[in-house]
């Protein structure tokens, strides 16, 4: 969709790199109907910021829904896991126990995609010692779930 010169500087500690998931982990493609959660390991190999962030994958931009943006990042005061890892979800409506911080609003009927922005990428994503874990769709929950932010 687009490239800035950061983003093609292989250099630890700079730059930035944006691994993207079209498909999750059953191969297949992301649906904003369905519920998704993806696992950011601990320690998140960015050193100057990271953020997670849905766009629609048919041009690059992101859905608008009622959430000021879709995207989560280490300045959002997202909870972490006992290990220091972030779980992400992203749904139509907000799945039961997920706080909003968690939290990331997709719009049924779109297909979407979901970039892992990393900057100041250190060399544990350059050697793959800290990568993503794949999206994993999760049932549908029943109506007892909130649509509010």
């Amino acid at each position: 969709y687009s490239s800035a010169p950061a983003m093609v500087v292989d250099m630890i500690k700079q730059g930035s790199k944006y691994p993207v998931a079209l498909r999750d982990a059953d191969g297949n493609l992301l649906d904003g109907a369905n519920t998704y959660k993806l696992r950011l390991p601990p320690k998140i190999p960015a050193y100057l910021y990271w953020a997670v962030t849905l766009y629609n994958a048919t041009d690059g931009t992101m859905p608008e829904t009622p959430q000021l943006l879709p995207s989560r990042n280490q300045y959002d005061r997202v909870k972490l896991g006992d290990d220091g890892s972030v779980e992400l979800w992203f749904s139509p409506t907000k799945p039961e126990g997920v706080g909003d911080k968690n939290w990331i609003r997709s719009i049924p009927g779109r297909a979407q995609m979901v970039a892992v922005r990393l900057y100041g990428t250190g060399s544990e994503f350059y050697d793959q010692t800290w990568k993503p874990d794949d999206l994993v769709k999760l049932p549908q929950q029943s109506d007892h779930t909130s649509s509010k932010e």
